[in-house]
């Protein structure tokens, strides 16, 4: 698996659930630099 794929799929679904209001801005960031980390991808997307 491609970390950075998974990463990618990961903030798309940050942004749906922002755009729903499950999700604030903030929250949606912080679990996207956590989860960048443990993933181990190397790009950056901002949300």
């Amino acid at each position: 698996m491609n970390p950075n794929a998974d990463y990618l799929g990961i903030v798309t679904m940050l942004r749906s659930l922002r755009e729903q209001g499950l999700v604030s801005g903030s929250e949606a960031k912080k679990i996207a630099a956590r989860l960048r980390v443990q993933l181990g991808a190397d790009i950056i997307i901002s949300l």
